[in-house]
This record gives structure tokens, C-alpha cells and sequence, in this order.
């Protein structure tokens, strides 16, 4: 459709943002492209090498529309090799510029049409970037937004899931992977690093400009974890690779596919679900070097999968999720895969030489080529467009191809059935709780709930929440999911575990301490509502009058309250000092090695015997005694005895007495 046939070709800039049917960019591999939301094409950068075998790297931006076929140099000093001017950090101006980049910068198109540009490097300067730049297609404006300007920055990760403005990822090129997501946040993986290959997952959020490590890990040439196929699990991550192919679909979950690593090249499929943070590999095989497999051209099989491969960055998205991929290094081949069938269909086979035909006319001998580190868009109209990158045969190129997929061959969105899929936030729980359910159905365009045993019983919502269930049991979940082509019933049994109920709990007040029911797991106090530190055993000495309640936690973590309310609390002391509250008290209490007992109406020269008795009702301790003249205290030597509670009675003047306490 345009450009040259041959290699280590110099562009054809003309002036500045006037389009031409005469311009276009120089041979080169390996630059970074986007697509604006009028359908034009943007092209970065990228590594050429001329007519000497000199090797340069560009930094213009180019724009290319596929209506007219005209290049427009838009930015750019049209020169190779420059250094980048970053300006003040967060503010647009026309003097701002991000250098000569090349091997992979990653290349985002935000949701509002806004374009992203991560690291890359320079290969006359000797740098290796980390530095993140937006650029504004309706002012025609750079702005360096966050990163460093150092060269070989190794990333400072802070902990994982939590945001920092000191989090940086590390620099990175040989990288195709990022992402947008729904709120506009950018997303962007592995990648060459400074020493090694990345896995690592990171965030950057447009309204904090701070950045998250997400997932993965903070060292080089980390390995994958694949887990079960097409199951989702916090645990599972690719491993550390460059150069890869990567889709956005329609439901906001990032995918890949293959790329170089410390195994060889790979063919695996991945998948990110933003709502999850969770990795699924969905299709491949989970080592290096696989030779793949395919039948006739278009025809989809579920153990189809392309070779393993790398510098495979032609990739491509339609409006109906279809996903395809070309080529990569020694590869001239371009398959489609159906995330709703999961399965791969080849559609086209070339050679590794080219085979060019006229200009402009389609024709099926038409073959571009081996492709490595090619440039990739799709058009309103679903055609594959494909421009430069390098081919064994002839190297550096600046071709550019146009694909018009076989409606036989790929699905429609009208023809694509549901595939109902949920998760919950918790599916086992206690009693009188609820959980919210995340709806992962593909293509579907309506919902139908049913939960048996809950409150609401049923929703249409996309992701019900709020549904309770408060008798113990198993219960099951069904989900329909709609669209014009049908409809798919997803039922989970016993998928809603409600816990039995915890025991009940009570409140017993003796003296100034309170007593909950024994045998819970946990307990916390709590004084006219608000939490009491430290107070977590099953009794509490109450130090002021109120109202109190204790929550008793079982070995499920499940929940009982007890509330007495309008306690009077009081605390025991020496009659001739203070006065006393009680005819009877003993203190501490609860008792460590010993207590001491009060009793302010023993009389002195009268015979009181003390008694005291655990819980089965046996006396395990009795003293008489009539010598009264300690203000009628009597200390008792407790440090023997086990744990527990225990009643102490006075016998004296033909009156008895008894309080409880308690031995920790």
C-alpha cells in the first residue's frame, strides 16, 4: 500500500504536518505506534540502518492515513540520534521531546484518545530509558510525565499493591506490553530490563501520577507459574520475556502472547483481568521451544497454537475481539484466536521473501514476509495493516501491507454465543453475612441471577450485590447470560458455604467483673460502644458503670454478640481507709498467685470459715479463723491451683457469702 520494496532506504520527510502521498518514514524496526481516534495511524522512532550500514535511531512522529495513503511528518527534528529534552515535568510544551527511541518502547492509546509512550533505547547514546511520556494528537504536544532521566534505572518497587510516589518501574525496551483499563489508568509488563528479562506487572494512575507494582517479581528472569489451564490464580505469573504480542478486548482484560525469555521463546496465552489481579493461561504450552500446530487455513481447532516465537508485536484487535498476530522473527505466518471458543485458526502462510505485486492491488500471491519488530493497526473497515520492521531476506524495511480478513473465517459479534462466568468476593461465609458477585460473562448483553437460600433470591444486576444469607448450609448459584445470538446457563452447586452458627453468648456479672460463655475463640469488649483495648479474654473487670458487650469469635471467624446494659461497677477497698462498696469482695480479681479478701462485716473474735470451690461444686480450699484485727482482710495463697473460675464462701456470724473470681 506503500513505502519501499527495498531495505536501508532514507525517509521522504517533506514539510512538516503537510500530508503526502510522497512521504514516508525511513526503513525501520522496532518503533512504537498508536491509533487516534479519527482512525489515523501514528508511528514512532525506531532503528534504521542506511545505505553504509551505519546504525541510527530516529525519534519523529509520523502519522499515516489510510483513506488518502499520505505519511505526515508531524514532531520530530527529522534528524537521527538526538538527545531527549524533557522540560519541566507534567507540562506540555512544543520545545519538550522524548529522544531517538528504539527496541520496543511500549506505545498506549488512552480512552480519551491520548497517546503513552514507556522507555525504549537509543542506540548512538548509550541510553537505556525509564521515562514515561503522553502525547496530545489535537495540540500536537509532548509532556514528560513521570520516570526518571537517568540511564539504566533499576526500578524501586516498594510493596506490592501499594501505591508510592517513589515507585518507579525499571527501564524496560524490547517491551510491547501495555495497557489502558477502564479508568484510564496505564498498564505496562516485563520487557528487557537492565539486567535480565521482567515479568513484573505495574500501574500508573493518571490522577495521582503515582506507580504501583502489581504483580510479579522485583528481581530479573523470573519464572512462570502457570497454575491450571484457563483457571485464574492469584499465584500464577508469565515469566520474565521481550518482544511479545498483546490485545486489549472489550471487557478490559489484558493478554500476550509469547516472546523471548530465559527458556527460549514461547508460545503461551495469557490473560489479565484488572477486576482480579489475577493471571490465567489460557492456551500454549508452559515451556519454551514448542513447534505448534494447525490444520487446513482457516480452521479452528482446540489443540491449534502458533510455534513459539519472538519480536512478534504485529498483533491486532477488531471490534469483535478477534485476536491476530503475525509473524515475528523468521515467521510469515498470521493466525486469529477467539477468546470465546478459546481456540487458534491459521489464516495465511507467506514465505520468508517477499512477494510485493502491484502497488495497491490486492492479489492472493501477495506475501510480506518474515516480520520481526513490525508495526501493527487495524482500520474502521476490520483490515490488518502492517508496516516495516526486519525480514531475513532483506532487513531494515519500511513496507506498508494491508490484510482483508475472509468473513468465512472469522466470527462475527452477532454470531458469538454467551459464555456465562462469575466469581464471588467470598463463597464461604458466616451466617447473617453477605458477598457480592463480579460477573465475568463474554459477549453476553443481559443477566439473569438466582440465588437459593439468600435475600435478594434473584437479580438482574450485572454484579449483584449485597446478597445475604443467614442459614447455615450449601447453596447454590445460577447464572443465564444473554445476547442476541442466545444464551448460556451457567449453575454452580453448593458453590455458598454459610458456616453453622457460632454458640450462643451471655453476660453474668459477679462484683465488678463480667463473664462471657467460655469456649469461644476470640473475644473483644466493648464500653458504651466503643472498643476497649486490650480487653480480649472471655471476663472483664468493668472499671466504670455502663453499658458493656462482648463479640466472641468461633474457629470459622464467625461473629456472637452479648450486651448487658447498666452495669454497676465498683471496686473493693480497705473499710477504715475508703470505705467499701460490698459486704464481701476479694481482689485482684482476676487472681494470678494471690488475692486478698474483704469483708467489711466479719466481726473480731467470731469464729469465719472461708471455703472456696471450682466449677464442678468441690471445696478444694477451707480456713477458720477469728482474728479479725487486719480491717477484715485475709490474704490467700492462690499460685497452686489451675486456671478457671472459682466461688469463694465466708461463712461468719451465721451469715454466708460468696463471689466469684477468676485464676488466669
Amino acid at each position: 500500500m506503500s513505502g519501499d520494496t527495498v531495505s536501508q532506504k532514507e525517509g521522504v520527510y517533506g514539510i512538516q504536518g503537510v500530508p503526502s502521498v510522497l512521504n514516508h518514514p525511513p526503513t525501520v524496526y522496532e518503533g512504537c505506534e498508536w491509533t487516534d481516534n479519527s482512525g489515523n495511524f501514528w508511528f514512532y522512532g525506531g532503528i534504521h540502518s542506511d545505505s553504509t550500514g551505519m546504525i541510527v535511531t530516529y525519534g519523529d512522529l509520523w502519522r499515516f492515513n489510510p483513506s488518502t495513503l499520505e505519511w505526515t511528518w508531524m514532531n520530530g527534528p527529522g534528524i537521527p540520534s538526538q538527545p531527549p529534552v524533557y522540560g519541566t515535568l507534567r507540562v506540555p510544551a512544543a520545545g519538550n521531546y522524548p529522544g531517538g527511541k528504539c527496541f520496543g518502547p511500549i506505545g498506549i492509546t488512552d480512552n480519551n484518545g491520548i497517546f503513552w509512550m514507556y522507555g525504549g533505547y537509543d542506540h548512538n547514546n548509550g541510553k537505556f530509558y525509564s521515562d514515561l511520556w503522553s502525547y496530545d494528537p489535537t495540540t500536537n504536544l509532548w509532556t514528560w510525565m513521570s520516570g526518571q532521566t537517568s540511564n539504566l534505572y533499576p526500578g524501586f518497587f516498594g510493596t506490592k499493591g501499594v501505591p508510592s510516589p517513589l515507585n518507579f518501574p525499571p527501564s524496560k525496551q524490547e517491551c510491547n506490553a501495555g495497557w489502558p483499563d477502564s479508568l484510564n489508568n496505564i498498564w505496562i509488563f516485563g520487557g528487557q530490563i537492565p539486567i535480565g528479562s521482567g515479568n513484573d506487572l505495574w500501574k500508573f494512575d493518571v490522577i495521582t501520577y503515582e506507580w504501583t507494582w502489581m504483580k510479579g517479581d522485583s528481581a530479573p528472569n523470573g519464572a512462570g507459574v502457570y497454575g491450571v489451564k484457563t483457571v485464574p490464580d492469584p499465584a500464577n505469573t508469565p515469566g520474565g520475556r521481550t518482544m511479545y504480542s498483546k490485545w486489549t478486548d472489550s471487557d478490559h482484560n489484558f493478554w500476550l502472547f509469547g516472546g523471548g525469555g530465559i527458556g527460549g521463546a514461547y508460545n503461551d496465552l495469557w490473560r489479565y483481568e484488572v477486576s482480579t489481579n489475577n493471571w490465567t493461561w489460557m492456551n500454549g504450552s508452559s515451556g519454551g521451544g514448542s513447534g505448534g500446530s494447525s490444520g487446513p487455513l482457516c480452521t479452528a481447532g482446540a489443540l491449534y497454537a502458533p510455534a513459539s516465537r519472538s519480536e512478534n508485536r504485529s498483533a491486532w484487535i477488531d471490534d469483535c475481539d478477534n485476536m491476530y498476530m503475525y509473524g515475528g522473527f523468521g515467521q510469515s505466518d498470521l493466525w486469529v484466536y477467539n477468546r470465546f471458543t478459546n481456540m487458534w485458526s491459521k489464516l495465511f502462510q507467506s514465505t520468508n521473501q517477499p512477494s510485493f505485486g502491484s502497488l495497491g492491488v490486492s492479489s492472493p500471491t501477495n506475501k510480506p514476509g518474515d516480520k520481526g519488530g513490525s508495526s501493527a493497526w487495524v482500520d474502521s473497515n476490520r483490515n490488518l495493516w502492517l508496516f516495516g520492521g526486519i525480514t531475513g531476506a532483506l532487513g531494515y524495511m519500511g513496507d506498508m501491507w494491508r490484510y482483508v480478513p475472509d468473513s468465512a473465517c472469522i466470527a462475527s459479534c452477532a454470531a458469538a454465543l454467551p459464555t456465562a462466568i462469575f466469581s464471588a468476593d467470598e463463597n464461604v461465609i458466616c451466617p447473617g453475612t453477605c458477598t457480592n458477585f463480579t460477573n465475568l460473562s463474554l459477549q453476553a448483553t443481559s443477566y439473569v441471577w438466582s440465588f437459593p437460600g439468600a435475600n435478594p433470591a434473584a437479580s438482574t444486576d450485572v454484579n449483584p450485590q449485597n446478597i445475604c444469607y443467614n442459614v447455615p448450609g450449601n447453596y447454590p448459584v445460577t447464572l443465564i447470560a444473554t445476547n442476541g445470538a442466545g444464551s448460556d446457563t451457567l449453575t454452580l452447586n453448593n458453590y455458598i458455604t454459610v458456616y453453622p452458627q457460632p454458640p450462643p453468648q451471655g453476660i453474668m456479672q459477679s462484683g465488678d467483673t463480667l463473664f462471657a460463655n467460655m469456649g469461644a475463640t476470640s473475644y473483644q469488649w466493648y464500653y458504651n460502644g466503643n472498643i476497649i483495648p486490650g480487653a480480649t479474654n472471655y471476663f472483664y473487670v468493668a472499671t466504670a458503670s455502663g453499658d458493656y458487650n462482648v463479640v466472641a469469635t468461633d474457629e470459622n471467624d464467625c461473629e456472637v454478640e452479648a450486651v448487658i446494659n447498666n452495669v454497676l461497677a465498683h471496686r473493693p477497698l480497705v473499710p477504715n481507709a475508703f470505705g467499701s462498696s460490698w459486704p464481701l469482695a476479694i481482689y485482684p480479681n482476676p487472681v494470678v498467685d494471690q488475692f486478698t479478701i474483704q469483708n467489711s462485716e466479719v466481726k473480731n473474735g467470731i469464729a469465719t470459715e472461708i471455703s472456696i470451690y471450682n466449677v464442678m461444686g468441690e471445696k478444694i480450699f477451707t480456713e477458720v479463723y477469728v482474728d479479725r484485727n487486719r480491717y477484715q482482710e485475709e490474704t490467700v495463697n492462690f499460685e497452686s491451683f489451675p486456671s478457671g473460675i472459682y466461688w469463694l464462701e465466708l461463712i461468719s456470724d451465721q451469715k454466708t457469702y460468696r463471689v466469684k473470681f477468676v485464676k488466669q
